[in-house]
């Protein structure tokens, strides 16, 4: 009977306690879903406003145009063209002459150019920002010319590539930011190897311990590794990479095979933007690689009224935005009196009309449409 008992007794407890361990589970507190604390991201920085860059090729304050600065004022060369390079927002060329009180002419040259320091009035003016000395009359003065030149340029707030010191400045690029878009500018000369007399052998280039310019050739080949190196080296600092060239043929229309092919390296090499003179006429645009290749935008400021052709030029505005270059607009240049004028009617659609042939032969069309021509980067996509 007491077994029994206690046998039942033994069978509650254990029917009890599992229940009651069950209870406790039951009534114990859940803990809290745990909540993500998500960081709010901020939002992606605005596009860089796109701008425009306007570039034209030679510019020459000497001679019979410092005369006519003499008799009619500083403004005269820039008083048709001068606001639409203002409104630009970077404005670049070639100064194809020093400006300069000191120097000599360096023997044999037989031309020789040399403005007054007074005409950097004609640049600033001009709202010029940048301007290539990689040329064949930068040095016609010497070195002192040469010099007083870059100082002027400097205490002038105008950036200046193709020239320098010694070798080591010459190829060092001109850097300008706008609307946050970083644009580099280097500068190189064919002619800067070569020299006029026998007795004053000056070469124009620079070299370790001479002030110069930029070199292009040397000994008759294209420093294409040297420039290529230049570019490549720029390319981290700069988001645009626009490479001055003075060569070529004076007075021909169209490019040498070898400028063409050297044109082409370049672009390989990273180069955005090629601009060129010399010649004092302009010649074709081309598109290779989405890169703008204009082989010479002729005369700008220049006295040189023997020819129509040497009266007519180019003035490229560039439009360009945080993906590089986009179209390019070229207005008609005619000058009269060695004064640059936007080319009207017949003029406008005759150096249009060749703009457009002579582009069209380097396998670039050109559309012109009322008195100007237009190039998109689109197009060679």
């Amino acid at each position: 009977m007491k077994k029994g008992f206690l046998a039942i007794i033994f069978i509650i407890v254990l029917i009890l306690i599992p229940l009651s361990y069950q209870q406790g589970l039951q009534l114990a507190p859940e803990a809290p879903p745990r909540q993500e604390t998500l960081t709010p991201q901020p939002p992606p920085p605005p596009s860089p406003e796109p701008f425009t860059l306007a570039a034209v090729g030679d510019v020459m304050l000497a001679r019979k145009v410092d005369r006519l600065m003499q008799a009619q004022g500083l403004d005269y060369p820039l008083a048709k063209l001068g606001p639409t390079l203002k409104a630009a927002d970077l404005t670049f060329g070639n100064l194809e002459a020093p400006l300069a009180t000191t120097g000599k002419q360096i023997p044999g040259k037989g031309i020789w150019f040399r403005a007054r320091p007074e005409a950097m009035q004609v640049l600033k003016d001009g709202g010029f920002d940048v301007m290539n000395i990689a040329n064949n009359h930068i040095l016609d003065y010497d070195t002192p010319a040469f010099l007083q030149t870059m100082d002027l340029l400097d205490d002038a707030g105008i950036r200046y590539c193709g020239g320098g010191r010694d070798l080591e400045q010459a190829r060092r690029p001109a850097v300008v930011e706008v609307n946050g878009i970083r644009l580099g500018f280097l500068g190189y000369s064919d002619m800067a190897d070569i020299y006029w007399s026998n007795e004053y052998p000056r070469r124009f280039r620079a070299t370790e311990n001479e002030a110069g310019v930029a070199p292009l050739v040397v000994d008759n080949t294209y420093l294409v590794d040297d420039i290529r190196q230049d570019i490549q080296k720029l390319k981290p600092e700069a988001d645009l990479v626009i490479v001055s060239l003075h060569w070529g043929t004076e007075y021909q229309r169209t490019p040498s095979t070898e400028q063409r092919q050297l044109a082409r390296q370049l672009v390989d090499a990273g180069a955005d933007i090629i601009l060129g003179h010399h010649p004092h006429v302009f010649q074709g645009l081309e598109l290779y690689k989405g890169s703008l290749i204009a082989y010479s935008l002729g005369n700008f400021i220049m006295d040189q009224n023997w020819s129509r052709e040497t009266c007519q030029g180019l003035l490229l505005k560039i439009k360009v935005s945080g993906e590089g270059w986009q179209k390019v607009e070229v207005l008609p240049v005619q000058i009269v009196e060695e004064q640059p004028h936007q080319a009207e009617g017949k003029d406008a659609a005759t150096i249009l009309g060749k703009v457009h042939e002579l582009s069209n032969e380097l396998g670039t069309m050109v559309e012109v449409k009322e008195g100007r021509a237009m190039l998109s980067k689109s197009s060679s996509e």
